[in-house]
């Protein structure tokens, strides 16, 4: 396969390319998704194929094939050319892609049991196993819904600067949402467990509780009172304050948006953009996490993203096109969901790293405020600096006490404010988070994170 890579590499540069690159991929997986005790898809994934990418004078093109045969990859390399010609006629900046140090390199992801060696009808009894722990749970849960995926792949990245690396990787990941409803109120408790690794992760107590957590959560909520608008200092937990370092801030730091107009955070390295206390990671490295990688999908090797360091932007996330454009050294966050796809700026593990407080005095000092804990889904416009998150619970803190429970908590701010009304940041790290991120019809792996955190002048809004 590698004299394979770098024939296909040779024949597009040999028809013009400045730069070219190819992904070979072998995959395979199973879906599966149960809905109110009834086994709604069974789904399995076979694929292989290449996409091969070349460059020219700021203009790119990207050719798919299905098929391994020298012949067929040939022909793709020659059309990405063909395409990256055009493209460089109606590019509106010429630039070159700075050369890297080539890497070998095999690579495979930690597995004890391989996700294929495990019958489809067990993994179906896993799953039904969740849906019906949820069932159980209360009479008031009224929907159910209960999926899993599994993944193993081997994939070749080769480039025009010799670089080869080779990755196996397998990952699984296990989701619950339970619906309660009661007095013609409904409310959505959700839980997710995931990891690189093989199906012994379902064998963990996190996923066995899986369903039970989420049932538990929706039935909380039935039993809270709307939460009050208002302005209000919070305590974020640790899934909430991940949910902020990934919507609020880490898409901000994507240099495809910087370089297309799409942040506020254009222009800003450098400058304070936080509380000195924050310091913003995005880590691929970080081992037995969902978004973990140690080579990026242009074979760049992956590297430790601090973000803001003590309070000021330090860095953004690259990939071989940003970072030439830019002048910047590549950092390894260049992902694709398949061969089919070609690699753009992603987030992994991302997170606030810890401070020195204690999470009780974070609360225990606070006269008024609000305990927000977990958070169903955020929404941001890098663009415009403004964000969105919908909370899973929101608890009164009054003189110190953590008191009456709320339901349907909003938070929204903006990007450029929020991080500097930071006053307390815990000890108690944890990246908790797994889950898909969506950016350009392509999804990735990531983990989000961090330890409690305070921050003042929270705008906080409800459904009624």
């Amino acid at each position: 396969m590698e004299d394979l890579a770098e024939a296909v590499i040779g024949h597009a540069l040999s028809l013009g390319a400045e730069f070219a690159d190819l992904r070979i991929e072998t995959i395979s997986g199973v879906n599966i998704l149960v809905m109110d005790g009834k086994t709604k898809t069974v789904t399995a994934r076979i694929e292989k194929g290449c996409g091969v990418r070349s460059f020219v004078g700021g203009g790119w093109g990207f050719a798919v094939c299905n098929g391994l045969e020298l012949s067929e990859l040939k022909t793709a390399a020659e059309i990405s050319v063909r395409l990256a010609k055009v493209s460089r006629e109606k590019a509106k900046l010429s630039f070159k892609i700075e050369s890297t140090k080539p890497i070998r390199k095999t690579i495979e992801y930690p597995c004890r049991t391989a996700p294929s060696t495990v019958a489809v009808a067990d993994k179906l009894s896993f799953v039904l196993g969740l849906d019906k722990s949820m069932s159980a749970h209360d009479e008031r849960i009224v929907s159910r819904s209960a999926s899993y995926d599994d993944f193993e792949g081997d994939r070749i990245v080769a480039n025009s600067f010799g670089t080869l690396v080779k990755t196996r990787e397998t990952w699984t990941l296990a989701s619950c949402s339970a619906w309660g409803k009661s007095d013609g109120i409904v409310q959505r408790g959700h839980e997710a467990v995931g990891n690189v690794g093989g199906f012994e992760l379902m064998h963990t107590d996190a996923a066995a509780r899986c369903g039970e957590e989420a049932a538990e959560l929706a039935i909380r909520l039935l039993d809270s009172k709307p939460v009050p608008a208002g302005k209000f200092t919070c305590v974020l937990d640790n899934k909430m304050t991940g949910l902020l370092a990934h919507e609020a801030f880490g898409h901000a730091c994507e240099a495809d948006a910087i370089l297309a107009g799409a942040s506020v955070l254009e222009g800003m390295e450098g400058k304070a953009v936080a509380h000195e206390d924050v310091t913003l990671v995005d880590d691929p490295t970080v081992s037995e996490t969902f978004g973990f990688f140690p080579y990026d999908w242009e074979g760049v090797k992956s590297t430790k993203h601090v973000l803001i360091q003590d309070g000021v932007l330090n860095e953004f996330m690259h990939n071989l096109e940003t970072s030439s454009r830019m002048g910047r050294p590549p950092n390894g966050a260049a992902r694709a969901d398949s061969y089919a796809s070609p690699p753009i700026v992603r987030m992994s593990n991302t997170y606030i790293s810890p401070g020195n407080a204690k999470k009780d005095e974070l609360i225990g000092d606070l006269k008024e405020g609000l305990l927000i804990k977990g958070g169903q889904y955020g929404y941001v416009e890098p663009a415009k600096g403004q964000f969105m998150f919908k909370c899973d619970e929101a608890y009164q803190i009054k003189d110190g006490v953590v008191g009456q429970r709320y339901r349907d908590a909003i938070l929204t701010g903006l990007i450029q404010e929020v991080l500097k009304d930071v006053t307390g940041i815990a000890d108690d790290f944890e990246l908790i988070d797994p889950g898909y991120c969506g950016k350009s019809g392509q999804d990735a792996r990531t983990t989000d994170g961090g330890p409690h955190i305070r921050v003042e002048n929270v705008v906080v809004g409800g459904l009624t």
